[in-house]
């Protein structure tokens, strides 16, 4: 039965809400997320308060769901949820399904590809990928047969190999020299031309995509790679990718620019990163 108390912020008797009916919770990074339904009967709600089971954690929103954060990875939690208004807080629900929030950062091997001795390839190509990330990361170790003159990566979303579809921008040290630049019109990303098989050189880079679900917006991509020529010179590129396209991203292709092709000791690998937004 609803309980009446005066509103001193209506100055007039208002019910105190009853309690909603629980939902599922959603296990997220370091978080969770807590449905419900709204109670029918009662005092108007002005507010939603969760709260979590152990540690009284406690998220507060106007509607379902709600978001409870500061949850410890790896802990099994439940929630309640109540309603709040001017003339006070209603009772809890009663406690929702057990979830365990993983690591906010938590990373998921997708798949990994490495190139053998015979043959060489142009293309590191990931089809498939599955939907269920925030975001994704992208490892590269390479070797190249390109020439002394400079070898880079394209990066081709869902098969997407028109230039005009994409735009890069960077920056890069040289030694003691940088330089920043960009192109409107190109995937072109990384710096590979130390990276050479003859001279058995190495390239590396750290390729993230953010937010690859979300189709509401085009997808951008961030890029540290590097390479040293064995003590002869080096070089080290900060570098952004905005892919002109709002659609998921299926798959990804990494490839040569020029003719050249990825070599033996090639490992590229794909990870998904587990976060809650």
């Amino acid at each position: 039965m609803a309980i009446n108390r005066t509103s001193k912020a209506r100055g007039k008797i208002i019910d105190v809400p009853t309690a909603p009916t629980i939902g599922a919770a959603t296990a997220g990074g370091e978080s969770a997320s807590v449905a419900f339904t709204a109670p029918t009967v009662g005092g108007p709600v002005f507010s939603y308060t969760a709260l979590s089971n152990p540690g009284s954690i406690t998220a507060t929103g106007t509607s379902s769901p709600i978001t409870v954060s500061g949850l410890t990875a790896g802990t099994s939690y439940t929630f309640s949820v109540r309603g709040n208004n001017p003339s006070g807080n209603g009772q809890y629900s009663s406690s929702s399904n057990a979830v365990t929030p993983f690591l906010d950062t938590a990373f998921e091997s997708i798949a990994t590809v490495t190139v053998g001795a015979s043959p060489s390839v142009s293309t590191l190509q990931f089809s498939s990928i599955p939907q269920t990330y925030a975001h994704l990361q992208f490892r590269l170790f390479m070797r190249s047969n390109g020439g002394s003159g400079g070898t880079y990566g394209k990066l081709v979303i869902n098969s997407d190999s028109t230039n005009s579809n994409y735009a890069q921008h960077y920056m890069t040290g040289y030694g003691t020299g940088v330089i920043a630049n960009g192109n409107a019109t190109d995937g072109a990303f990384g710096d590979w031309t130390g990276a050479l098989a003859i001279a058995n050189n190495y390239g590396v880079l750290i390729l993230d995509i953010l937010d690859y679900t979300n189709t509401n917006k085009n997808k951008v991509c961030r890029i540290l790679s590097g390479y040293d020529d064995n003590g002869n010179s080096g070089a080290v590129r900060l570098q952004s990718i905005l892919w002109k396209n709002a659609s998921a991203i299926t798959s990804i292709g990494i490839q040569q620019w020029d003719i050249a092709n990825f070599t033996q000791y090639t490992h590229a690998a794909l990870y998904g990163v587990k976060r809650a937004s």
